[in-house]
C-alpha cells in the first residue's frame, strides 16, 4: 500500500524563497562589514587629523533657530524618550494587528539600545574629553592622575552615545526595505549632525558612534531579518513572547506577503 502526500506548491515555493532570501541577507553582512572597515575606518582617521578645522566650521549655521533644531534632534535619541515612544507605538501596531510592523520596531530598539550600550561601554573605557569641557584635553583611558574618571560626562566624548543609539536604531529600519531604511539612515545622520553642531561631540566622535551602530547592526541582522519576516524569534530572544505571535518554524512566510 502507496500513501502519497499532496505538495502545497505555494508552500514549497515560499520555502524556497524565504531559503533564498536567507542567504542573501547573510551574504549583506559581510559586506556591511567589509564595506564599513574599508571606508569607515580610514575616514575616521581623516576626521582626527581635521576635527578642530571642522568645529571651527560647524558655527556656519548660526542662530537660535539651527540651535533649537539641533537640540530637538539630539533628544529625540535620548533613551529616556526613544524607548517609551518605541514601545508605546510597538504596542499600538499589535494592536491594530499590524505585528510585523511591531516586530520592526522592536528590531529596531534592540539594535538601539546594543549599540548605546556599546559605545557607553567604548567612551567610558576610552575617557575621551568632551571639546567643550574646560578640563584638559586628551584621551586619558579608564583613569587620570591615579583616580578612576569612568562614568565621568567630561571624559565620554568617544564614541558619542547619542549617534551610537540613532545609529543602531536607524540603520536596522533596512530590515524592513529600503524606504524604512533611508529614512532610518536619515534619523542617524541627523543625530550624529545635532551633536556635533551642539559642540558635544567631535566630529570623529559622532562618526564613531555611527560606526558602532552598523557594526551593531551587522551583527543582529540575521537574527532580526528571520524574525521580522518568518516570526522566528531567535533563541536569546530576552523579551519572550512579548509583543508577537510565534510562528512555526516548519511554517515559514513569504515575506512577500504582508
Amino acid at each position: 500500500m502507496h500513501l502519497t502526500h499532496s505538495v502545497d506548491p505555494h508552500r514549497s515555493e515560499s520555502a524556497n524563497f524565504v531559503a533564498g532570501a536567507d542567504s542573501e541577507h547573510l551574504h549583506h553582512v559581510g559586506y556591511w562589514l567589509v564595506g564599513w572597515a574599508l571606508i569607515g575606518l580610514p575616514f575616521l582617521g581623516l576626521l582626527f587629523w581635521t576635527d578642530d578645522w571642522l568645529r571651527s566650521q560647524r558655527l556656519a549655521l548660526s542662530g537660535k533657530g539651527w540651535s533649537l533644531l539641533a537640540a530637538t534632534i539630539s533628544g529625540s535619541a535620548n533613551g529616556f524618550f526613544l524607548i517609551p515612544a518605541v514601545v508605546g507605538l510597538g504596542v499600538w501596531l499589535k494592536r491594530s494587528s499590524q505585528r510585523r510592523a511591531a516586530r520592526v520596531l522592536v528590531a529596531m530598539l534592540l539594535a538601539g539600545i546594543v549599540s548605546g550600550a556599546a559605545g557607553t561601554g567604548l567612551r567610558s573605557i576610552i575617557g575621551r574629553t568632551r571639546p567643550e569641557v574646560s578640563v584638559e584635553q586628551g584621551w586619558f583611558g579608564p583613569r587620570k592622575d591615579g583616580r578612576w574618571i569612568i562614568g565621568r560626562h567630561a571624559y565620554g566624548s568617544f564614541p558619542s552615545g547619542h549617534a551610537s543609539i540613532a545609529a543602531g536604531f536607524g540603520f536596522m529600519a533596512f530590515v524592513w526595505g529600503a524606504r524604512a531604511g533611508g529614512l532610518g539612515l536619515a534619523f542617524a545622520l541627523a543625530v550624529a549632525w545635532s551633536r556635533f553642531h551642539l559642540g558635544a561631540h567631535r566630529a570623529s566622535d559622532v562618526w564613531a558612534g555611527l560606526l558602532v551602530g552598523a557594526l551593531t547592526v551587522s551583527l543582529l541582522w540575521p537574527s532580526c531579518w528571520a524574525w521580522v519576516h518568518r516570526g522566528k524569534r531567535p533563541s536569546w530572544w530576552p523579551w519572550s513572547g512579548w509583543m508577537m505571535e510565534e510562528v512555526s518554524h516548519n511554517t515559514p512566510v513569504d515575506s512577500r506577503q504582508g
